[in-house]
C-alpha cells in the first residue's frame, strides 16, 4: 500500500477556536440566541473545587485522564462555579516583545514554521506590528511606532505593519507575559484603538505583494542613483550632463533596464527603457508617462524588476550598490492585488550585470492586518473570571461561593443542567444551561442548617472543621440492623463494632466551610456547605433531622434542618479542562484572577 500523509492544518486549529469562542459568546437576545427547541450556544462555567490536601501537599497532584476523575470525582470535589461571560473570552496569540538588538524574523508565505517564529512583535505602548522584512537578518534597533495603514521603513532597514493596539481594557484581562489577546472586529464602538484598527483591516489588499527580497545580488550591475532631468516628454527624456550623474555615454547601455522617478514632477512612476542614446543622455520608454518629467524631477535607473504572476498591479525596482555593483534592495512602488503566486525577475541589458535573483513575498490571505486572529495564527483561547467576596448571597446560599476557604482544582464545564433559574431560584425541573437561564454563579456544594448538639457558651462542643467527613445517625442505625445489603457480619455485636465503617460506606460527605447562620438569632445554629457527597444504593445522604456524625466516632454533633442541594446535577457539564494547583486561600479581601488557556 502506497504511503499516505495526512496532516491536520493550522487552520482547523485555528477555526476550532474561533468557533468555540462564537458559540461561547452569544448572549441573550442575538440573532441566533438559544430558543425553546433550539440550542445553538455553548455556557461555559469555570469551577473550583477540592478543600482536602493533596497526597503530598503542598505538591498538586498528577490530572488523570480517566472516566472516574474527569466525569465524578472532579465534578463530587466542585463547591462553587461562575460563569464565563462575553467579556471573559479572548482569542490569543503568543507574545513576542519588541526589545532593541533583537534579530526578528519576517512573515515569509513560503515558510513552513512561521509560526514557530518571532516575526510580529507587541510594543511597550502595547502595539502590535507584523514584521515584513528584516532587513536579510539584521537586528532591530528602532522600535516600530505609529498607525499607517501602509507599511513602513524604519532606520534599521526594517520594514514593519502596523496591526492593532491592545486596549487597556483587553490587556488587563488577558495580557500575559507568554500570550496577548487578538481579534477581528466587524465595526468600531468609537474608541480611537478600533478606529484605527478597523482602518487597517479595511485598507488590506488581497493577494498584494508588500515585499520583494534579493535572494542573490549579482554583480556587474550598473546605475544612475540620482539623475537629473533636462528635458522631459511623454515617451522620452534626457538627463542632464551639465550635472555629475554618473550616466553612461554609450549607446543603448540602459536599453532592458528600468527608470524610476524618485521625486519632482511625476514622482513614482516606473518605466522600462527601450533605447538610449549615449551622447545625447536620451532614453525612450516602453510606456508613455501618465506625467510628462520636468526638470525639477530626479530618476533612478537601475535593473528591471518583473513580477509575474496571476495578480496584477504589482511593481518594484531595484537599487544597486554601485562600489560592487550588486543589487542591494528592491523597493515595491505598488503592491497590486489578486496575486496567489508570483515570481520575481532581475534582468538588465546583456552588457553588464548578471547572477541577480529575487523573491516576491505574498502577503497574508486578506491581506496583512484583515484578520489579525488568523494572520497570527491563533489557535488558543484565554478564559478569565475573577473571584471576589462577592458571589451569590451567603445568607441563603443561593449562588454562593465562599471565602476563607481553599481550592485546589480549577475547571471550565460546560452546559450543566441546571436546578434554578437565573436568579437562582429553585425550579421544578432541570434543564440544560443556556443563555436565557444560566445564572452568574453556581453553588456546586450542598449546603446544610445544622444545630449543634451542645454548646459551650457561645462556642460547640467538638465543631465541625473543614475537610471533616461525616456520615449520620439514621444510616449508622441501619448499618447496626444488618439491613444494608454489603453488611457481611452476622452477629449484633460485630455489626455495632462495624457500625460507623458501614455507614461511612452507606453515605458520607466532606466539610468545605461553615459558618454562623445570619439568618438565625441561635448561635448553636451554622450553615455547612459538605461535597464529595456519595449514597449506597438509593439511600439519601442527608435529610432533615439527621444527626451528623463525624467519622472519627458516633458522637451525635448536630441535627440538620433544612438541605439544600448543588445548584445543578453534580455530574451535569461536561468538563473540556482541569488543573490541579497548590492551595489557593479564598481571602475575603483579595481577587482570584483565574487565568486558563485552551489550545486548539
Amino acid at each position: 500500500m502506497s504511503s499516505v500523509y495526512r496532516y491536520p492544518t493550522k487552520e482547523l486549529s485555528i477555526n476550532n477556536a474561533e468557533a468555540f469562542i462564537e458559540d461561547a459568546t452569544i448572549a441573550s437576545g442575538d440573532f441566533n440566541d438559544d430558543t425553546s427547541t433550539v440550542k445553538n450556544s455553548t455556557v461555559l462555567y469555570v469551577g473550583i473545587g477540592r478543600t482536602e490536601d493533596w497526597s503530598n501537599e503542598p505538591n498538586p497532584n498528577f490530572v488523570t485522564e480517566t472516566t472516574q476523575n474527569l466525569n465524578y470525582q472532579t465534578h463530587r470535589e466542585m463547591f462553587g462555579a461562575k460563569k464565563v461571560g462575553p467579556t471573559d473570552i479572548s482569542s490569543v496569540a503568543t507574545r513576542h516583545n519588541w526589545t532593541s538588538g533583537t534579530v526578528y524574523s519576517m512573515w515569509r508565505d513560503t515558510d513552513e514554521d512561521v509560526y514557530d517564529r518571532a516575526w510580529y512583535v507587541l510594543t511597550d505602548q502595547n502595539n502590535v506590528y507584523t514584521c515584513l522584512f528584516n532587513n536579510k537578518g539584521a537586528t532591530s534597533t528602532v522600535k516600530p511606532t505609529g498607525f499607517s495603514t501602509l507599511a513602513f521603513e524604519t532606520s534599521d532597514g526594517y520594514i514593519w505593519k502596523y496591526l492593532y493596539t491592545i486596549p487597556l481594557g483587553l490587556a488587563n484581562k488577558f495580557l500575559t507575559s507568554s500570550y496577548m489577546p487578538v481579534r477581528k472586529l466587524t465595526a468600531t464602538d468609537g474608541t480611537a484603538e478600533q478606529d484605527r484598527q478597523l482602518a487597517v483591516q479595511n485598507a488590506a489588499v488581497n493577494g498584494s505583494i508588500e515585499i520583494v527580497e534579493t535572494v542573490n545580488v549579482g554583480s556587474g550591475y550598473e546605475t544612475v542613483a540620482n539623475g537629473v532631468v533636462s528635458a522631459g516628454g511623454k515617451l522620452s527624456l534626457s538627463l542632464s550632463t551639465s550635472v555629475a550623474t554618473g550616466a553612461s555615454s554609450i549607446d543603448n547601455f540602459y536599453n532592458g533596464s528600468s527608470i524610476y522617478i524618485s521625486s519632482g514632477t511625476g514622482s513614482g512612476q516606473l518605466r522600462r527603457i527601450i533605447d538610449y542614446s549615449g551622447s545625447t543622455r536620451t532614453l525612450t520608454v516602453n510606456t508613455a508617462f501618465a506625467t510628462t518629467p520636468n526638470t525639477d524631477s530626479r530618476v533612478v535607473i537601475s535593473p528591471t524588476l518583473t513580477i509575474v504572476g496571476d495578480g496584477s498591479g504589482a511593481k518594484a525596482y531595484c537599487t544597486v550598490n554601485t562600489s560592487i555593483g550588486s543589487v542591494s534592495g528592491i523597493s515595491v512602488i505598488s503592491k497590486g492585488s489578486g496575486f496567489t503566486t508570483a515570481r520575481a525577475y532581475v534582468t538588465a541589458n546583456s552588457i553588464h550585470g548578471s547572477g541577480a535573483t529575487a523573491n516576491a513575498v505574498m502577503t497574508f490571505p486578506g491581506g496583512h492586518g484583515r484578520n489579525p486572529v488568523r494572520e497570527l495564527g491563533s489557535d488558543k483561547v484565554m478564559i478569565n473570571v475573577q473571584l471576589d467576596d462577592n458571589l451569590g448571597t451567603s445568607v441563603n446560599g443561593k449562588g454562593y461561593i465562599p471565602s476563607n476557604t481553599e481550592f485546589r482544582t480549577v475547571s471550565v464545564f460546560k452546559d450543566p443542567m441546571l436546578k434554578v433559574d437565573t436568579s437562582n431560584a429553585p425550579i421544578a425541573v432541570e434543564k440544560v444551561a443556556n443563555t436565557s437561564n444560566a445564572p452568574a454563579t453556581l453553588r456546586m456544594s450542598t449546603k446544610l442548617k445544622v444545630a449543634y448538639s451542645q454548646m459551650s457558651g457561645s462556642t460547640p462542643v467538638n465543631a465541625f472543621s473543614v475537610n471533616d467527613v461525616i456520615t449520620n445517625k439514621r444510616l449508622l442505625d441501619v448499618a447496626k440492623s444488618g439491613a444494608l445489603e454489603f453488611v457481611t457480619e452476622l452477629g449484633p455485636s460485630e455489626r455495632n463494632t462495624a457500625g460507623l465503617t458501614n455507614a461511612l460506606r452507606a453515605a458520607n460527605a466532606t466539610v468545605t466551610f461553615i459558618r454562623d447562620a445570619e439568618d438565625e438569632t441561635d448561635n448553636s445554629i451554622y450553615s455547612m456547605y459538605i461535597n464529595n457527597v456519595e449514597s449506597y444504593n438509593g439511600y439519601a445522604a442527608f435529610i432533615d433531622n439527621d444527626i451528623i456524625l463525624k467519622s472519627t466516632g458516633e458522637t451525635e454533633i448536630a441535627t440538620i434542618s433544612d438541605v439544600q442541594g448543588p445548584e445543578a446535577n453534580t455530574y451535569s457539564g461536561e468538563i473540556l479542562y482541569t488543573e490541579n494547583v497548590q492551595a489557593v486561600l479564598r481571602d475575603p479581601d483579595q481577587v482570584e484572577d483565574i487565568k486558563i488557556i485552551l489550545d486548539f
